[in-house]
């Protein structure tokens, strides 16, 4: 599947404080977007440029052409739209 580029900061979100300059980690969850679609998916993979994620959400509309719950998918940091911190 192909992602959107984040133009821009990503944004973050968990327990305050957030430390957004702590590397990514296995087990956080990651918001990406495609063609304006949203999907969130749990970082199962973060050990090199290339990320891999299960994908935990999605939306109706591209559930039914493309992925659904438990899909693998490929990405980079680049295209996180947001990241849940653990």
């Amino acid at each position: 599947m192909q992602w959107d580029d984040v133009n821009g900061p990503r944004s973050f979100f968990g327990k305050a404080p957030v430390d957004i300059y702590k590397p990514i980690e296995i087990g956080e969850t990651a918001k990406l977007r495609s063609n304006r679609h949203d999907i969130k998916v749990k970082i199962i993979d973060c050990q090199s440029d290339f990320m891999k994620g299960e994908v935990i959400e999605v939306s109706s509309d591209i559930e039914l052409e493309m992925l659904v719950q438990g899909d693998m998918v490929n990405f980079i940091p680049k295209n996180i739209v947001t990241l849940y911190r653990n």
